[in-house]
């Protein structure tokens, strides 16, 4: 019990560490890749997202998803890249080799659709290199470069929101 404690003030103390040298560049760059971090036990409509996707004129090839799912025998995750809180180690480690590889992938956008305090979705988060990172309000706010303000299963809000804000700041093609 002792150890699980060190364990999260260990993953805290490197999601501080992330945030605090983060370094955001503005640029006018259109938006090509899409990175989605979402908590599956919340969130499980794939359309949704590959339809956000297409709104936002980026290929659903240049699409990644990686879901936190805490699996139990009885259940199936619709999303094919997951990953669970037992895969986080120490310091921000990740044991999962397929959060591995999404953590090293390098985003135009990082959409958080989660509002959860899971540890294991916020390291993911913060080590993602990303050079826009959007987010919900009731998540970890230090995370993200853009906050929206709405609850997670308001998803036409969310959508017409992400869209303004990316307009307005000029990260959309207008193809």
């Amino acid at each position: 019990m002792i150890l699980k404690g060190f364990k999260e003030k260990s993953n805290k103390k490197y999601i501080n560490k992330c945030t605090a040298s983060r370094v955001v560049k503005p640029t006018n760059a259109i938006i090509k890749t899409i990175g989605v971090v979402v908590d599956g036990q919340q969130f499980s409509d794939l359309e949704w997202i590959n339809r956000l996707a297409e709104s936002l004129n980026v290929n659903l090839n240049n699409l990644k998803i990686l879901s936190l799912f805490n699996t139990k025998k009885e259940e199936v995750s619709v999303y094919t890249n997951t990953f669970s809180e037992k895969d986080l180690g120490w310091k921000g480690q990740l044991k999962s080799q397929t959060a591995k590889d999404f953590v090293d992938t390098k985003f135009d956008l990082l959409i958080n659709l989660y509002q959860s305090d899971a540890l294991a979705l916020q390291v993911v988060s913060a080590a993602t290199q990303a050079q826009f990172k959007v987010g919900l309000y009731d998540a970890n706010q230090d995370l993200n470069d853009l906050i929206i303000e709405t609850k997670l299963d308001d998803k036409a809000l969310f959508k017409t929101e992400l869209i303004k804000y990316l307009n307005i700041l000029n990260k959309l093609s207008n193809e």
